[in-house]
């Protein structure tokens, strides 16, 4: 049975050998573009090589979202773009991507910052 890497574990994080068939499992994972590779380790090695560039993007695109509570729009993909470059500048610190959204126009423009709770 050839499965995802995490298979070798039950919801519960305990490990198993067998799945419920009473088979062996098989870790071994070969995707479409024929890259292979076996259990977490190699999944892991896989994305921080190959798919670094994409990791990348999608958690700057992710947190963005998450910093503007809205939709990443095509407007902000410059702003992406300087994230990724932070990033990759400043070895992969968080604290980069961070500070390119706060000084970011779109962070300091939310719509609705202008109301505030007066009593």
């Amino acid at each position: 049975m050839c499965g995802l890497p995490p298979a070798h574990r039950q919801a519960i994080g305990r490990l198993r050998e067998k799945d419920f068939g009473g088979l062996a499992l098989d870790s071994r994972v070969k995707l479409k573009d024929g890259t292979a590779f076996e259990g977490i380790d190699g999944l892991r090695d896989y994305l921080l090589t190959k798919k670094k560039g994409v990791i990348v993007r999608l958690f700057c695109r992710r947190l963005l979202g998450y910093a503007l509570g809205r939709a990443v729009s095509l407007s902000d993909q410059t702003l992406i773009d300087e994230m990724v470059a932070a990033l990759n500048d400043k070895d992969a610190r968080l604290s980069a991507a961070v500070l390119a959204i706060v000084r970011s126009p779109q962070f300091r423009s939310i719509r609705g910052s202008d109301f505030s709770n007066s009593e």
